[in-house]
Formats: C-alpha cells, sequence, structure tokens
C-alpha cells in the first residue's frame, strides 16, 4: 500500500493519507507503520482570514479536502461504445506502425544511398584520392554554417518587439 505523510506544523498533528483509497485518517489511528518510500511535506503555518470555524487556516482546509475529495466516477459505457473504442485505438496504433515504418525505410534508403556513393568515390591510392578524404571531411567552421539572416524552423512563434541585437555582446 501506498502512503502519504502529511505533516502540519501548526496543528502539531501528522496525518497518513491513503492514495490508493483516498482515505484520510490520523496517523495515531493508522495502524501500519510508514513505509520507506513515503512522501513527507512540511506546510508551514499561515495565518489568513477567518477559516469558516473549520480547525487550521484556510488553505490547509482546502489541502485537507482536495486529499479528502471523492475520485471521479468512471463512466458507464454500452458494449457498442466499448466495441467502437476498440476500433479506434486499433486502428491509431496501426496508423502510428505504418507512419514509423516509413519514417524508417526512408532514412535507411538514404543511409543506403549515403554509403554507396562514398564507396564510389575514387580510391585514397587513386590520382582523385583527394577527393574523397575532402568529401569525407567534418567542418565546423563559421563560413560552413548557415548565414545568421536565413530563417530557421523554431518551436514558437517570434515574439513582437524583440530585438536580438540588444542581448547580444559587442565587441568593442
Amino acid at each position: 500500500m501506498y502512503n502519504t505523510v502529511l505533516a502540519m506544523n501548526h496543528l502539531k498533528t501528522t496525518y497518513r493519507v491513503s492514495t490508493c483509497r483516498n482515505v484520510f485518517i490520523p496517523s495515531s489511528q493508522a495502524k501500519t507503520t510508514i513505509s520507506p518510500w513515503s512522501r513527507v511535506w512540511q506546510i508551514p503555518s499561515r495565518s489568513f482570514s477567518d477559516s469558516g470555524g473549520e480547525k487550521g487556516d484556510r488553505l490547509t482546509n482546502i489541502l485537507i479536502r482536495a486529499v479528502n475529495s471523492r475520485p471521479r466516477p468512471r463512466p458507464k459505457f454500452t458494449p457498442e461504445e466499448y466495441a467502437k473504442h476498440y476500433e479506434y485505438g486499433r486502428n491509431y496504433v496501426i496508423g502510428r506502425f505504418q507512419m514509423h515504418n516509413e519514417i524508417n525505410h526512408d532514412l535507411a534508403c538514404k543511409i543506403r544511398l549515403k554509403e554507396h556513393t562514398i564507396r564510389m568515390m575514387p580510391r585514397k591510392d587513386d590520382k582523385l584520392g583527394y577527393l574523397r578524404e575532402k568529401a569525407l571531411e567534418v567542418d565546423d567552421s563559421d563560413e560552413s554554417m548557415p548565414p545568421m539572416y536565413r530563417p530557421i524552423p523554431v518551436d514558437t512563434p517570434p515574439v513582437e518587439g524583440y530585438d536580438v541585437s540588444q542581448f547580444v555582446a559587442r565587441e568593442d
């Protein structure tokens, strides 16, 4: 059983909350010991406006009610709806496998073509062997990089009013 310990400093009590059953019992009444995998949260004492007649402050009471809440009931489906959902899931998995296979096939073809191209280049001992060495050389200098003005795809749209020159260090 997975237990969570909730320690409240200002109430001087410790509660053990069973997350698998949503049961809330004071630790003095709990019969199980705390497992080494338990989490302990320290909630600092806060003083806010009236707590509505309940013991403790408002935020602690909100936390206790959230931990003590009932789980949402599972929706009830008819056998036809279960069959329909099964088909949706099955078709999704089939489609993802097809997409995965297409991508991997494309990459495998590109790798095979690259290896074939390298094999077709002149050998090192040949008169044009320097071309093979030059083609297989990796150049990471600034000249080989794309220019800074070239747009590149990014995850987010550009921020209006953002000027990168304000944040770049200048060499004077």
